[in-house]
């Protein structure tokens, strides 16, 4: 029994199994060392207050001192050019806007206060949903509330159940909408990250859906007598690429009716008790503001999707023929998608939780160096016209497919895939 368990694990634990340990330990240090430095920045701007201060008043300047003393790190700014041009040049995400007249009407007219609650939208990821909030314009309108509860208007207390009211613009491509960025950027997301799930999800499934099948031929000899028949390399790698091709279009549409049938029902479940009216308003708002904002994907965009998602689904099989020839065994082909995986999971993950396009250093050069990167933000660069990273990325993906494709013809050609790799020989 024990001979046959030692047996056993030898054979498991082999060099590749090692490997793809390592591999994916390394994996998910990096996604954690990105995402615990993505979240601090994000703590250490919740700290931050924005505020447009066009009254300049002494109750205004008393609210901002009152934040100050609470430990909010405020910046005051008055009004000298358009919102959106002073988000942009202070890199403010957020920030309140308090009218010419507001201390008028709080203090002597005794009306809510209107102040504008502005938003810029760069990405739609899930840290731009978390942070897309207006945390300038809450802290604002409770310290507003708490001030005229102890100094000055304690007395009226039906006033003081509103004292503030907002109107939320939102801000992208040199455009803006009053529509909530909350809002907005929920429903644009929806799609977003939809479609890196369905995208990752085929490049692992296929690739190790070829690597097997490779490695199967291999071990049955079929796959020698395949090479051995007048067919030339390119129809064999051809007729490799374009079956799995098809199966990949297959799992895509299958997955695609799945997540279609389940956000169908859910808005179903969920729209008991939703006035349809007020829906119907409210999608035709956001639709408004899309068109507005330029945020819509046009024709030719799509065009471009599917150029990078047919380079994307291309090279992930390409990469899958060349690790499944070199592949001794069945068993060792279980961890030869170990590459194809670590380089799909990584941009996927980071393009969920933060906007690829806004990192810097080391990482950002390595998630461009991933040819898969740039479809997971191909959808990004559409809606905030980054038409350059784009282009840039749909070209370095077709010279990658096209590198891949040459180094398959060549491996198909020699005798590697019968002899293996040239092992050392010692001394």
């Amino acid at each position: 029994m024990m001979h046959l368990l030692r047996k056993e694990l030898r054979e498991l634990c082999n060099k590749q199994m090692i490997l793809s340990l390592l591999g994916t330990m390394l994996l998910i240090i990096l996604m954690g060392v990105v995402m615990t430095t993505t979240m601090s920045e994000s703590l250490e701007s919740s700290g931050e207050l924005h505020i447009i201060d066009c009254d300049d008043t002494e109750f205004t300047r008393s609210v901002i001192t009152a934040l100050e003393a609470d430990g909010y790190d405020v910046e005051v700014s008055p009004v000298v050019k358009s919102n959106y041009e002073l988000l942009e040049e202070n890199e403010w995400k957020e920030a309140v806007l308090i009218p010419l007249g507001f201390t008028e009407k709080v203090l002597e007219q005794k009306v809510a206060g209107e102040v504008s609650s502005l938003s810029m939208l760069t990405s739609t990821t899930s840290m731009d949903i978390m942070m897309s909030g207006s945390t300038s314009t809450d802290a604002f309108t409770a310290k507003v509330k708490e001030l005229l509860m102890t100094k000055y208007l304690g007395e009226d207390m039906d006033f003081l159940a509103k004292p503030v009211t907002e109107t939320p613009w939102t801000y992208a491509n040199h455009a803006e909408a009053q529509v909530d960025s909350y809002t907005l950027v929920n429903s644009l997301s929806l799609f977003d990250r939809l479609m890196p799930l369905i995208l990752f999800m085929l490049i692992v499934l296929t690739a190790q859906t070829i690597i097997t099948a490779v490695a199967a031929e291999k071990n049955d000899k079929t796959l020698e007598t395949l090479l051995a028949s007048p067919v030339p390399r390119s129809h064999v790698i051809g007729a490799k690429m374009l079956a799995a091709l098809i199966v990949a279009i297959i799992y895509a549409l299958s997955y695609g009716a799945g997540f279609l049938v389940t956000m169908l029902m859910t808005v179903d479940a969920g729209g008991a008790g939703i006035d349809l009216g007020e829906a119907m308003t409210e999608l035709a708002t956001i639709n408004q503001a899309v068109m507005t904002l330029e945020l819509q994907i046009p024709a030719w965009g799509w065009a471009l999707v599917i150029v990078q998602l047919i380079l994307t689904i291309g090279i992930a099989l390409m990469a899958a023929i060349i690790l499944g020839a070199l592949v001794q065994d069945a068993k060792s082909s279980q961890n030869a998608s170990l590459p194809i995986l670590v380089c799909a999971m990584l941009p996927y993950i980071l393009s969920m939780v933060s906007d690829i396009r806004q990192m810097e250093g080391i990482t950002k050069i390595l998630m461009y160096a991933i040819p898969f990167t740039h479809t997971f933000i191909a959808t990004s660069c559409l809606r905030f016209h980054d038409y350059g990273l784009l282009c840039g990325g749909l070209v370095y993906q077709a010279v990658f497919f096209a590198l891949m494709t040459v180094a398959a013809l060549k491996l198909y050609q020699s005798d590697i895939l019968f002899i293996g790799l040239p092992k050392k020989v010692k001394k």
